[in-house]
């Protein structure tokens, strides 16, 4: 059975949290505060650990930590959920090793998703005792092709659903490319797609699109499958009236949030409908370069934090190789589920998994003919 630890010093949250997970049939054990908190995760190794930020004798941050530096539970997933959610709260979480933030009060349906997605992922990477006589099924995860036969070999099917993949190579090297044949190929198969241009004219961008799809992008955005946020044509000031997401005057991230939820709303790619499919935001580059770096960070986590929520939509956030520091690309890597490089290999432009979090992958360097 799987055993959750819940950590949190109010009691009506603490109970609440406890009946939602033993409810799906899940063991659970809980603390008031973090030092129990620490003792219990030792003594009972739970799958999952949630805990609060704020309470008596150790905060969560502590509990984060001690966790990550304990080898016999250092991979336990661990979700925060706190009222504390702004941006410092949330990067001190990621960086002492919390998978995701929740910020309070929380939605149940989200909580419940956001811990399975977890533990589904933490379940490919665990070795799972088994009892005498017992046989366990190997778990399935969805995944969604990469659109490149061998990159779907080396991550063993594509990208699992739902995940969040940073996409970095050199200016010229096919990124966008593969971005837009990422997006065709979901619509091919009647998925939502969501494309965020950045630096890129969203009219070229359906036009090459067009090429490879069997009815046309108009009509398949009239079918209300795709959307399109301009978020290029702001900087010559003359955004087309055809563009009904578009950025209006200054960039500025919180209008291009608002924009980004107006599109996805119709998508359906909500926590109401839940119609998942894919997203593209390309380029994060220009982000990184106009704004700061604490304020890029909390607008990739709130799209990232909602491919769960929103149905399991698959995200590619693109980056190009020289544009920011090594630090601050790291920085961002933190908040993807898996990185795709790409390079000019012999003559070749290949591409490999770089890292993954919750799967297994093979980091061979795979050539793609349409990318040649």
């Amino acid at each position: 059975m799987t055993k959750i630890l819940i950590a949190d010093d109010e009691y009506h949250v603490l109970l609440l949290t406890e009946m939602v997970f033993k409810d799906i049939g899940m063991d659970v054990v809980t603390a008031s505060d973090g030092e129990a908190a620490i003792e219990l995760a030792i003594r009972e190794r739970p799958d999952l650990i949630i805990t609060d930020i704020i309470m008596p004798k150790k905060t969560g941050f502590e509990v984060c930590k001690a966790v990550r530096s304990t080898p016999e539970i250092a991979d336990t997933p661990i979700i925060i959920i706190s009222a504390l959610g702004d941006e410092y709260n949330k990067l001190t979480g990621f960086e002492e090793g919390a998978d995701d933030f929740v910020t309070k009060p929380f939605n149940v349906e989200e909580l419940k998703a956001r811990a399975k997605a977890l533990l589904l992922r933490f379940r490919t990477r665990k070795e799972v005792p088994l009892a005498r006589g017992e046989v366990l099924e190997p778990m399935a995860i969805d995944t969604v092709s990469t659109g490149v036969g061998g990159l779907d070999e080396a991550l063993y099917g594509g990208f699992p659903k739902g995940s969040n993949i940073l996409v970095i190579g050199p200016v010229g090297s096919g990124k966008s490319t593969f971005a837009r044949q990422f997006m065709v190929r979901g619509l091919q198969r009647s998925e939502r797609g969501l494309f965020v241009a950045l630096d890129d004219n969203p009219q070229q961008i359906r036009t090459i699109m067009d090429r490879e799809l069997k009815n046309p992008i108009s009509e398949l955005e009239t079918l209300g499958l795709v959307r399109f946020v301009d978020s290029y044509s702001w900087s010559t000031f003359s955004v087309p009236e055809s563009e009904r997401f578009a950025v209006n005057g200054m960039l500025e991230l919180n209008q291009l949030a608002g924009v980004i939820s107006d599109a996805s709303f119709e998508l359906g790619q909500t926590i109401q409908s839940k119609l998942g499919g894919r997203r593209v935001v390309d380029s994060i580059s220009s982000l990184l370069i106009n704004f700061d770096l604490p304020s890029v960070q909390r607008f990739l986590s709130q799209i990232a934090r909602t491919a769960l929520s929103f149905g399991g939509v698959t995200t590619l956030f693109l980056v190009e190789d020289g544009t920011v520091s090594d630090q601050t690309l790291n920085n961002i890597k933190y908040l993807m589920d898996g990185v795709i490089e790409f390079a000019e290999v012999n003559g070749d432009f290949q591409v490999r998994a770089l890292s993954m979090k919750w799967t297994q992958f093979s980091n061979r360097w795979n050539r793609n003919p349409k990318l040649t």
